[in-house]
C-alpha cells in the first residue's frame, strides 16, 4: 500500500528554504535542531540507498525503516538539514507501508537535488513507538581515493564504447592510479567527449590546457600541440578542430589513449609538487592526521597547485571553502560523487 503523507511537523515557519535545500522548492526550514540523549530501540535500523549524496543530477533516494514494532497511526520521522529541521507544507515524499509483518517501511525522494559546492549535512530521524529519542541516519558524503584497485567499472548513464573503457583501464593500472578516478575526471572534464575545446584552451578527454602540457612534456617531449594554439583564438581552433586541420597527428590531447595518459602524468606531477618536503610539512601541520590528498590533487587540476596552497595556508581545514575556490569546491565533490557511482558503492571504496 502506498501513502502519501500529509503534513506531520509544526507548520510555525521561521525561514522559507526554496530552493536553497535538496527537498525542494515546497520545503521549509524551522528552528535550530539538534539530537541529545541516549540512543534509540537498538532492534530498529535505517538503510539508505543509494548510501551517499550524489550531487551529478537530481535522483530518486529511498529510506528504508525497518521496526518490528511499527504502527502505522504512530509513524513520525523527519529530515534534518544542516542542523535545521524541514517542514514540509506538501508533503512530496512518497511512504510505502509494509505489505505484511517484518516488512520494511519506504520512504521515497523523488528528484532529490544536492548541490555541490555547498555544506550538505543531511540526516534522516525516526521515532520508535515508545522511545523518547530517535533513530539517526546520517547520509554521508561521497568519498574516492587515487590509489586503490577499481572494481566492476560502471559509467553509467554516459555512453562510453568499450575500447575507451578498457583504455581508461589499462592506463590507469599501468600508473597505479583509481580507474574510477580517472573516468569521473573526464566525466567532469570533458563528459568522455575526445574532441571537447574551453575557453581556456584546454582540449581532449582530459582537458590539458597549454600550461599543462608543458609540465606533462618533461614526461613526454615527443608529444607536441598543435604550433601557435595558445595564440589563436577560441572560434578559429573550433574551426580548425571541425574540419579536422587540428587532429590527433599533430597534437597529442586529441588521441584517446595519449588524453588519459597525459590527464594522469599531470595528477602524477601535483603529487611530486604536494609530496616535496615543503609542502609535506605544510599539511602535516595542517591537517594531521588524514591529509585529504585527492581533493587537493583534483582542486590543484582545477584551479592550480598554487592557489590551492595559499588557501591551505590561510584558510587551514576550511581551506576549500576559500571564495577562490568556489569552482574547484564544486569540481571536487562533482568529481568523487561520479567516482562513487563509477565504482559502484561502499564495498569497493577501500
Amino acid at each position: 500500500m502506498n501513502i502519501v503523507l500529509a503534513s506531520m511537523f509544526s507548520l510555525i515557519l521561521f525561514s522559507c528554504a526554496g530552493p536553497t535545500n535538496p527537498f525542494g522548492g515546497d520545503v521549509f526550514i524551522s528552528e535550530e535542531f539538534s539530537i541529545n540523549g541516549s540512543s534509540a530501540r537498538q532492534d530498529v535500523t535505517l538503510e539508505v540507498s543509494p548510501d551517499r549524496q550524489y550531487y551529478n543530477s537530481p535522483y530518486d533516494l529511498t529510506l528504508k525503516i525497518n521496526d518490528p514494532k511499527f504502527q502505522l497511526d504512530k509513524f513520525r520521522y523527519e529530515v534534518v538539514y544542516n542542523n535545521k529541521r524541514l517542514n514540509r507544507w506538501y508533503q512530496t515524499e512518497e511512504v510505502e507501508a509494509p505489505k505484511k509483518k517484518g516488512d520494511p517501511i519506504k520512504v521515497h525522494f523523488k528528484n532529490l537535488s544536492i548541490l555541490p559546492g555547498n555544506i550538505n549535512k543531511i540526516s534522516f530521524l525516526y521515532y520508535p513507538v515508545g522511545s523518547k529519542y530517535p533513530v539517526t541516519y546520517k547520509l554521508r558524503v561521497p568519498e574516492c581515493y587515487q590509489d586503490i584497485k577499481s572494481n566492476n567499472l560502471s559509467i553509467s548513464p554516459f555512453q562510453v564504447g568499450s575500447n575507451l573503457k578498457n583504455n581508461i583501464e589499462m592506463i590507469s593500472e599501468k600508473y597505479g592510479y583509481n580507474a574510477s578516478l580517472v573516468a569521473a575526471l573526464i566525466a567532469q572534464e570533458s563528459s568522455f567527449n575526445p574532441t571537447a575545446l574551453s575557453f581556456a584552451k584546454a582540449l581532449g578527454l582530459t582537458q590539458v590546457t597549454p600550461l599543462a602540457h608543458h609540465e606533462i612534456n618533461k614526461y613526454k617531449p615527443e608529444w607536441k600541440i598543435y604550433p601557435k594554439f595558445t595564440a589563436l583564438p577560441y572560434l578559429n581552433l573550433k574551426s580548425k578542430l571541425y574540419s579536422n586541420v587540428i587532429n590527433k597527428k599533430n597534437d597529442w590531447r586529441l588521441d584517446q589513449e595519449k588524453s588519459i595518459e597525459g590527464g594522469i602524468l599531470y595528477l602524477n606531477y601535483l603529487n611530486q609538487y604536494w609530496d616535496s618536503p615543503e609542502k609535506m610539512e605544510i599539511l602535516g601541520a595542517v591537517f594531521e592526521d588524514e591529509i585529504p590528498k585527492t581533493d587537493i590533487l583534483l582542486a590543484s587540476y582545477n584551479s592550480g597547485a598554487f592557489r590551492v596552497k595559499k588557501s591551505i595556508l590561510k584558510n587551514k581545514k576550511d581551506w576549500l571553502f576559500d571564495q577562490s575556490l568556489n569552482e574547484a569546491r564544486k569540481y571536487v565533490m562533482n568529481i568523487k560523487s561520479y567516482c562513487y557511482a563509477f565504482n559502484q558503492g561502499e564495498e569497493n571504496e577501500k
